[in-house]
């Protein structure tokens, strides 16, 4: 090789015509243009094709050979060759493609024709074999394939640029659909995220959120809804059952809880659940009896475990799902509606199947006997919240019984309290959607009388379970809890009234140390009980419709219905799965909240001032707020001279619902 002779090499971008400058240290300089130089080993030298050029006849050179190489048409020395299938040298498909001899031009238009354009010759070690005919065919099917592929991505772009889908769109574009779906929901965590990107790219150039432009050209087309729950897809859980369990509740519908059989018949009581207006699925219900000196108590939940068999498919349905899913659109429930709406609820009037806790307690809130026993019950009155407050307030059905149930359940609060149990008063806030789409906002005290009474026996109800699994011997898992250090607590009493609760619970909530489970009964320091576990709500949460069982079982036989391995399974499976359905409701009632202030609580529809308590602010970082009128959290800049606990207004500037955000701006 010599100065300025042209070479063909195999660089990192493929074959390239390069003119040769020298060899030293055993490797070949190479130049690609006027200041471009490549240095590489003897070996990537294809071509010497001696001839030698300065560097403007080289350009020259090079254009002429690449419009020579498009025309170069192998199809023929491929057909000859083929049926051999024998590597043969450059040299000699450069005499069967020429019959006379080919120049310097020539020669590397053919080279680049067999590196660039692999379809009829593959590279195999030096030399070149042609690939077989069934090889080609398959070939050429498949780049027939891509090209119709790629018109499909490109006509489906062009549709979802315009805000629908193609009037019959093809099975690839079904497909691709389903890729953006996919992406819109899990984002760069996806697996086919890239045929996602691909089509935002063709369809909305100028998106710089990929994820976002995916998910809004979907709404455009009306795959997904613009209030789409995608927090839900993330989880994989379905809103509706499979056939089979909705067969087997519906052959459940209209049983009758059966006397006998070991059931006590409690139906005499003067039985009431107190629920959410709205609720459906009555798990629970109260009756209270005067005695001499105190009051016996029943706490009632519903048997729904002995009603859908273990094993069936109801109970797999549920053991998949975990819990009922409570979202400000609706429900989905654990169970099939025919069962926990039907037979599975303590509903007015109808004779249902439970498990009775029935303990006699002095006024104090002294537990003095109690026992566990199946039994049937008739509700009398299925009673709100709100009702049962107004009761108690003023007058009403019942007052003497709600009075007497309040009254043991503040007795029972002070008793926690002064074992140790943590007074956390927090309101919750409850969201509705109707069907018009309104949004229904409501700030729920749980200090009422009415929620106290229910959390209060609930407690009750679950503490003294929990010493019966213990005391029987039966397999059960426990809820315990460490109690925080409650010294040195910032003092409130200085705070705004406005602020001193907030800032209360916000410094105690941070020392609560998280709850554990186990098949050994510790302390629940947060509740301030010896022994703890949760079963009054089987229609709702699955550990809990087991632990029924296991009482059930014990109850009628004598015998545990499931082993302690069983048993702790389902607790931890649904440790994790029940914390990521709280993720689930907490973002989507906090979207639905955001949208509720986007369309209420900016003008021109209402006024955008809120009060808010400063949490956290250390005049560095975003500080942390709660606001006095709802208990939702915020942030904003605020100056680094406003303390902790300090109340000031924020306006709220705008509201990005796919981020779940809301932009509060101080004003001093």
């Amino acid at each position: 090789m010599r100065p300025g002779e042209v070479l063909v090499a195999r660089l990192s971008g493929g074959a390239s015509i390069v003119r040769f400058k020298e060899e030293r240290n055993g490797r070949v300089a190479a130049l690609l243009g006027k200041n471009k130089l490549a240095r590489i080993p003897p070996s990537r030298v294809m071509l010497a094709t001696g001839a030698l050029v300065d560097p403007k006849r080289f350009e020259d050179f090079r254009s002429r050979a690449e419009t020579a190489f498009r025309n170069i048409d192998l199809s023929e020395v491929w057909d000859a060759l083929t049926d051999d299938q024998e590597a043969v040298s450059f040299q000699d498909i450069a005499d069967l493609y020429w019959t006379d001899k080919p120049g310097p031009i020539e020669l590397v238009s053919l080279l680049l024709a067999l590196e660039r354009t692999p379809d009829l010759f593959l590279r195999d070690d030096g030399r070149y074999r042609p690939r077989t005919r069934d090889d080609l065919a398959k070939l050429l099917k498949r780049r027939r394939r891509e090209a119709e592929k790629a018109r499909d991505t490109q006509a489906l772009a062009e549709s979802l640029s315009e805000g629908r889908l193609p009037d019959t769109p093809s099975r690839y574009q079904e497909s691709l659909v389903e890729a953006m779906k996919g992406y819109a929901v899990n984002g760069e965590e996806f697996q086919r995220r890239s045929a996602a990107r691909g089509l935002v790219d063709l369809a909305r150039p100028e998106a710089r959120d990929h994820q976002r432009a995916c998910f809004e050209m979907l709404v455009s087309a009306g795959i997904f809804d613009a209030d789409e729950p995608i927090e839900l897809h993330r989880t994989g859980i379905r809103r509706d059952f499979p056939p089979q369990a909705l067969d087997e509740a519906s052959a459940m519908a209209g049983a009758v809880a059966a006397r006998g059989g070991g059931r006590e018949d409690l139906t005499g009581l003067d039985a009431v659940t107190i629920d959410d207006e709205e609720t459906k699925d009555r798990d629970d219900a109260l009756s209270l009896e005067a005695l001499e000196g105190g009051y016996r108590l029943g706490v009632h939940i519903s048997d729904c475990g002995a009603l859908a068999p273990p094993g069936g498919e109801m109970d797999r349905e549920a053991d998949r799902r975990m819990a009922s899913l409570y979202l400000p659109e609706g429900v989905i429930p654990m169970l099939p509606d025919a069962f926990t709406r039907g037979v599975g609820s303590l509903d007015p009037n109808q004779e249902r199947a439970a498990i009775s806790l029935v303990a006699e307690l002095t006024g104090d809130g002294d537990v003095t006997n109690w026992k566990v026993a199946p039994s049937i019950i008739r509700s009398a009155a299925a009673l709100s919240y709100d009702e049962v407050d107004r009761i108690i307030r003023t007058d009403g059905s019942r007052r003497e019984m709600l009075n007497g149930l309040y009254h043991i359940a503040a007795a029972l609060r002070r008793r926690r309290i002064e074992q140790g149990a943590i007074d956390i008063d927090q309101p919750e806030m409850t969201l509705r959607v109707r069907a018009s789409g309104d949004i229904d906002v409501k700030t729920r005290d749980r200090s009422s009388p009415a929620h106290q009474i229910v959390a209060e026996m609930m407690i009750l109800c679950n503490t003294l379970l929990a010493q019966f699994c213990y005391t029987e011997g039966l397999p059960a898992v426990y809820r315990s809890q460490g109690r925080p250090d409650t010294s040195n607590l910032p003092d409130t009493s200085r705070l705004d009234e406005r602020a001193a609760p907030v800032i209360a619970r916000h410094n105690l909530t941070r020392r609560m140390q998280p709850a554990r489970v186990s098949t050994t009964p510790l302390r629940h320091g947060g509740l301030g009980v010896e022994a703890y576990l949760q079963a009054t709500s089987p229609l709702r949460r699955y550990p809990d419709l087991v632990i029924q069982r296991q009482i059930s079982s014990f109850l009628a036989t004598g015998k545990p219905l499931y082993a302690l391995e069983e048993v702790e399974s389902v607790a931890q499976r649904a440790q994790l799965q029940i914390k990521e359905l709280s993720q689930v409701e907490d973002i989507r009632k906090r979207y639905w909240f955001l949208k509720y202030l986007a369309s209420s609580r900016m003008p021109p529809n209402g006024p955008d001032a809120f009060e808010a308590v400063a949490l956290q602010n250390d005049g560095r970082r975003t500080a942390l707020l709660e606001l006095v009128e709802f208990p939702f959290r915020a942030k904003s800049k605020l100056p680094k001279d406003v303390p902790t606990g300090a109340v000031v207004t924020l306006r709220l500037r705008g509201v990005d619902l796919w981020r779940r955000s809301g932009s509060f701006v101080h004003v001093p």
